[in-house]
């Protein structure tokens, strides 16, 4: 499998319709088809983020962790800029452990000089300020 962009079409298009359930469905078999090592595959991170978004639509916390838990194996493929860091904080944020969000966010915000939280939610980098 070269690239998975363009199977993420349909994926996105379940997001679209709010579909969540139907593209995490798609998502898991996409993944499971990737071969190992995952990280291999160019943009196989793709899904882990799709992942983590689904999730967190159905307020499905357990889903979320089990995406966001596979972001760090990519840290050595992709550049290092912080955006694991955001995504576990994000997830966690949103599960109320914001003792790690925290901690998290402050990793991103370190390694991406505050680019993480440049176009997001400013609750995630509010987080940060207050503590």
């Amino acid at each position: 499998m070269d690239d998975v962009m363009t199977q993420l079409k349909p994926i996105g298009e379940k997001y679209q319709t709010a579909d969540f359930r139907g593209g995490l469905a798609l998502l898991h078999e996409l993944w499971a088809r990737l071969p190992d090592p995952k990280t291999a595959t160019p943009n196989a991170y793709m899904l882990v983020e799709y992942g983590v978004v689904f999730a967190l639509k159905l307020r499905d916390f357990h889903e979320a962790w089990t995406w966001a838990n596979r972001a760090p194996d990519f840290k050595q493929v992709r550049q290092d800029i912080g955006e694991v860091e955001f995504l576990i904080g994000k997830v966690a944020f949103e599960d109320s452990k914001l003792d790690l969000a925290v901690e998290q966010f402050r990793e991103a915000h370190r390694k991406s000089r505050g680019r993480a939280f440049i176009d997001v939610d400013p609750k995630y980098k509010a987080l940060i300020k207050k503590k």
